[in-house]
């Protein structure tokens, strides 16, 4: 007979009697200060008042503390501001949100003393407050202030972060303000930046609020999804954008689903980051449909910078016609590239493993071992198609990778590479220009000898014994 499933704890608990889940809740509060203090609250959830001095004494406790918290105790800290957040959220302001406004309110404010108390550097503390600007705005939307309150009352929040973690204000200002509101705070920051503008001294270089007001209006330019808006604020004050502002106005554009107008920043050079330019091009042309026009664009780059990716995304959209012309395009560049691994990636892309082996085993000692994903791929490749010579020298690079630089944490995946090798040469010995498998052996010992922890893997795996037989082979990252 089939297993009844299992029941859920969710209905084991809804079908429990109230008189047995309250004696249950009674014994975890005396073991479980949480648990009481959650029960303390419930006991106000009619007294909004009395629950809103609650939360609001454990902020000012907080406050007053001088404790440090180190990197490792910071996380902790962190989930703590979450917990009172969230607990704000979810018991206060469905109650009296305006109540709950205020005391969120005063956490962001209090952003020096969180900050100040506590080593960052995992962004717990920024995460904690990106939260809190969410909640702020969600408590606000519940409040009865009249709607052209609100513009205001953003901006003067925003602008008096000194630690740069209030930019979910703006970035979420969707949650409390609809288009029109917005809008309004668009312009109040346009206006703000042309007074700012105004007033700077023509001899010296832009006041550090104009780019405070820049990105004021880029996050606003994402709650709406309007690039128009962020274009507009670079130009005032930088009327010929540079290549990092024309690529963020691409993406702006992109990200609206605007292709046509992201077309126009990508007309003109962007200089040292030309390639770029005509990647976002390439890009661009076939969100469009244009792939007369962005065929021969990505072949640029291809050629500029050659590479897999590159060569994908050139024969992506190429007209079957023109395939045969390129691929010997490829087969020629590949042919004299100076990096081996692109190269030979190259070639087995065009589906010429022969030719890829050649161009490896013609510069042998060339090929360095610490590209551990590259060179997977290559030993797949030419063990697929028994190319042992290819082979052979792929996994020799991989090995002296390893034991060049005593790296012991994959003394494992070597032992399993000195045994690969040495069954391609049980079966294969003639190594053609390659040095002999006895001579490779005796240099890796007479140079590696010592490394003891190597060699008791190479024992243990029975120095000769390979687990890549059929091809499976572990992660691993140099």
């Amino acid at each position: 007979m089939p297993k009844t499933p299992a029941e859920s704890l969710e209905a084991f608990v809804h079908r429990q009697p109230a008189l047995k889940l309250a004696a249950v809740l009674l014994e975890l509060a005396e073991v479980d200060e949480a648990v009481k203090e959650r029960l303390l609250r419930l006991q106000l959830a009619d007294r909004p008042d009395k629950l809103a001095a609650g939360f609001r004494k454990t902020l000012m406790a907080w406050q007053r503390s001088t404790q440090y918290y180190s990197y490792r105790d910071a996380p902790a800290y962190g989930q703590m501001l979450q917990a009172w957040l969230d607990q704000v959220g979810r018991e206060l302001v469905p109650k009296d949100p305006a109540a709950g406004l205020a005391l969120f309110e005063a956490f962001i404010k209090t952003d020096e003393v969180w900050f100040e108390h506590a080593d960052d550097s995992a962004a717990d503390i920024g995460n904690t407050m990106r939260s809190a600007c969410r909640h702020w705005l969600q408590a606000a939307a519940l409040c009865e202030t009249p709607p052209d309150a609100w513009p205001e009352r953003l901006m003067g929040l925003y602008l008096a972060d000194d630690y740069g973690a209030r930019e979910e204000l703006l970035r979420s200002a969707n949650l409390l303000l609809p288009e029109p509101g917005l809008r309004t705070l668009i312009a109040r920051f346009e206006s703000r930046l042309t007074d700012v503008l105004s007033g700077a001294p023509k001899s010296r270089g832009l006041p550090h609020e104009v780019y405070t007001i820049s990105a004021a209006l880029s996050l606003l330019s994402e709650a709406l999804g309007d690039p128009d808006v962020i274009v507009r604020a670079v130009l005032r004050y930088s009327p010929e954008p540079n290549a990092l502002q024309r690529e963020s106005f691409v993406q702006a554009y992109l990200r609206a689903e605007r292709p046509d107008d992201a077309l126009t920043w990508l007309r003109e050079p962007w200089n040292d980051r030309e390639d770029d330019r005509r990647s976002l091009l390439a890009h661009v042309l076939e969100r469009l449909g244009r792939f007369k026009e962005s065929v021969p664009v990505r072949r640029q780059v291809f050629e500029r910078s050659p590479s897999f990716f590159y060569l994908q995304c050139w024969f992506a959209h190429m007209p079957d016609g023109d395939r045969a012309e390129a691929e010997e395009c490829v087969r020629r560049l590949a042919v004299k590239h100076e990096d081996l691994v692109t190269a030979a990636s190259l070639l087995i892309e065009l589906g010429d493993v022969e030719a890829a082996e050649i161009r490896v085993v013609a510069d042998a000692d060339r090929l360095s071992g610490e590209y551990y994903g590259s060179l997977e791929s290559l030993s797949k490749a030419f063990r697929t198609h028994a190319c042992w010579l290819g082979e052979t020298v792929v996994y020799r690079a991989l090995l002296l990778g390893i034991l060049d630089r005593a790296y012991a944490k994959a003394y494992r995946h070597g032992a399993r590479y000195w045994a690969r090798l040495g069954e391609i040469a049980a079966s294969s010995p003639n190594l053609g220009l390659l040095k002999s498998h006895e001579s490779f052996v005796t240099e890796v010992r007479l140079r590696h000898g010592r490394k003891h922890a190597f060699w008791a893997q190479v024992d243990a795996s029975g120095d000769g014994v390979s687990d890549m037989e059929d091809g499976r082979d572990e992660g691993l990252e140099f």
